[in-house]
């Protein structure tokens, strides 16, 4: 005959989860979280936190936040906190130099070759056009003034011959005569009377040895300029060829 055994039944009431789990907790025995364990946050934290073993009261474990924020991202200290629970140490940032370009000595060489040859030139081709402009210019209509051992040298070689009207040789002169003659004898030739060596000559300021000296205009006597205030001419009736003073202002001077 089968006998009825009684089986043992949680004792009524209502469901208590809070309860339940203290319950299991304290017959187990085991610490829900020992010590303080050390968890690497992401992005190189460092977060501390700490647990009660078994709290006296009977109560679950409880964990703490954080207790201690490391150095911030990115630094030195941070790869090294890092290295020191295990992770590899992150690399650090490096900033890139600059270039450094240096002008190649040789390239200044060349550049400061070519510019000096650049204005020597130039410095020719200025000197060119001056001279160009030189040459180009309208030649003064000015004779060279005649040779003292030319003219004068000729004129002194007649001094003593005598004065006669019309007279052109050296068997006697008058004044326009005399200095035809003698430029004749110098290759020059001009005209003979001294109003037509005047109006044919070059008109000169500032007389030289050889030039002619006119008085009158038109010229009414013409003689030979040797020096200041003094000339060599055919003078008048009486008198002979010589060096003689200009008497009076001249009119001016004429050169061929």
């Amino acid at each position: 005959m089968a006998q009825n055994v009684s089986g043992r039944h949680r004792a009524p009431g209502r469901f208590n989860a809070i309860a339940e789990l203290k319950t299991i907790a304290k017959e187990s025995a085991q610490p829900a979280v020992k010590g303080a364990a050390v968890v690497a946050a992401s992005g190189g934290l460092i977060a501390s936190f700490a647990g009660t073993a078994n709290a006296a009261d009977g109560s679950s474990s409880v964990v703490a936040g954080p207790a201690a924020v490391g150095p911030a991202v990115g630094t030195l200290k941070a790869g090294n906190a890092l290295s020191a629970i295990g992770f590899a140490t992150p690399g650090l940032k490096q900033a890139k130099a600059k270039p450094v370009v240096i002008e190649d000595i040789v390239v200044k060489a060349d550049r400061a070759e070519k510019a000096a040859a650049d204005k020597a030139a130039a410095d020719r081709k200025a000197a060119s056009q001056r001279v160009s402009r030189s040459a180009t210019r309208p030649a003064l209509n000015v004779a060279p003034a005649p040779s003292a051992s030319g003219i004068v040298g000729i004129a002194q070689s007649f001094f003593g011959v005598p004065y006669v009207y019309g007279g052109s040789s050296p068997s006697g002169f008058d004044c326009s005569g005399f200095t035809s003659y003698v430029y004749r004898q110098a290759g020059i030739s001009i005209p003979r009377t001294a109003s037509a060596q005047q109006a044919a000559a070059t008109r000169v300021s500032n007389p030289s040895p050889g030039d002619l000296v006119f008085f009158g205009s038109p010229a009414y006597h013409v003689g030979i300029y040797v020096s200041p205030g003094r000339m060599i001419d055919a003078q008048r009736t009486g008198t002979v060829i010589g060096n003689h003073s200009i008497w009076t202002t001249p009119s001016g001077y004429g050169r061929f």
